[in-house]
């Protein structure tokens, strides 16, 4: 069963990928050309996926699991510090999508963006800042504290938003949404690394103990 699953998701990745090669190439997609180009059977195509739209859709995810495929040959990945791990990441993926540009372009918004956290390629997108910062040893304690699903989550909602504003950069070599990334990435390694807002909950634990204890005295 297990072998199955691993062959069906293999499938849909290899399909959803070549469905948006061939979108990029067209400017849409045939599905007389992904059966010819895979020769798949659309009774097969449909047992992957319900919809057309769930099949381009699926690319998005499958880009992610091939960053996992990438990182899983890099040695000593995760020795990077954050900023490095998280400019890793965006760039690659921002390297993908101008692979595919034009599908991009028509269907990350409507397929993706619109849905928020709630589709698969934002599952996917989780799974990897919370593996980048549960192994990650230089956070400071407040930070790991507060590194939650919910933080995950938020995290993605701004990448969705910088992919959009990606997209709609009409800088020369996107060098706006460059400086934006790389200012994201710097100012995320501050705040999760930094002992400031631990000195500053210590001081507040102590500013209360001891008021406390002062009135406390005095009554």
């Amino acid at each position: 069963m297990k072998e199955n699953n691993t062959d069906q998701i293999t499938s849909k990745i290899e399909l959803s990928l070549l469905a948006a090669e061939l979108y990029q190439k067209k400017g849409r997609l045939s599905m007389r050309d992904l059966i010819n180009k895979s020769e798949i059977s659309i009774t097969m195509i449909y047992d992957l996926f319900p919809n057309k739209d769930a099949l381009i859709s699926y690319a998005y995810p499958s880009m992610v699991f091939q960053y996992w495929a990438m990182i899983d040959e890099i040695d000593d990945f995760h020795k990077l510090v954050i900023s490095e791990k998280l400019g890793n990441f965006i760039y690659s993926m921002f390297e993908m999508f101008s692979d595919h540009e034009l599908f991009v372009k028509d269907t990350f918004t409507r397929l993706v963006a619109c849905k928020g956290v709630k589709s698969d390629f934002a599952d996917e997108v989780s799974a990897v800042y919370k593996d980048f910062l549960t192994r990650d040893s230089n956070l400071s304690i407040t930070a790991g504290l507060v590194t939650r699903p919910f933080f995950y989550r938020w995290m993605t909602s701004q990448f969705i938003a910088v992919i959009e504003y990606w997209i709609r950069d009409t800088s020369t070599n996107k060098e706006r949404t460059i400086g934006l990334v790389d200012k994201a990435c710097s100012l995320f390694e501050d705040v999760l690394y930094s002992e400031l807002i631990d000195k500053g909950f210590d001081f507040s634990k102590y500013l209360y103990t001891t008021l406390n204890t002062t009135f406390r005295d005095k009554s």
